[in-house]
């Protein structure tokens, strides 16, 4: 038997095999070797959450976009979306993208929307809108 250390410190007990494939994440090889699959044994969906801009805020300019997001299993990716497009895939924390809204009329509404996805593709998902305001035009 070994002893393996998984993404976020989780002990797994899976006998050692020279034919677990090295191409694969190394959290499916081990769930693969333990006879189970990632998507049958995290049914949770990552929490997400906008820490920068506020939801409601006024910005301009270029626009710093803070996101917080964890996962019992642990994140795979976040995307940032404006308005249904998407801006930003982050891999790893932390999660962060710029946002420039220079060419934006001035009191225009847009949403910004936060994916977080993990290992099983199970998703976690907020929204906000903000108004752009660039000063004068």
């Amino acid at each position: 038997m070994g002893d393996f250390m998984a993404s976020k410190g989780v002990r797994l007990w899976a006998p050692l095999s020279l034919s677990l494939s090295l191409s694969l994440p190394l959290s499916l090889s081990l769930a693969l070797a333990c006879g189970s699959s990632p998507t049958a044994s995290d049914g949770t969906s990552p929490q997400v959450r906008i820490d920068a801009p506020a939801a409601g805020a006024t910005v301009g300019g270029q626009v710093s976009i803070d996101v917080t997001a964890t996962d019992n299993f642990g994140v795979d990716r976040v995307r940032f979306l404006l308005d249904g497009n998407l801006l930003q895939e982050v891999f790893t924390a932390p999660y962060h993208a710029v946002w420039n809204t220079s060419q934006l009329a001035n009191g225009s509404v847009h949403t910004i929307r936060i994916e977080a996805l993990d290992v099983a593709r199970n998703r976690g998902t907020t929204q906000i809108q903000v108004t752009v305001q660039n000063g004068p035009q």
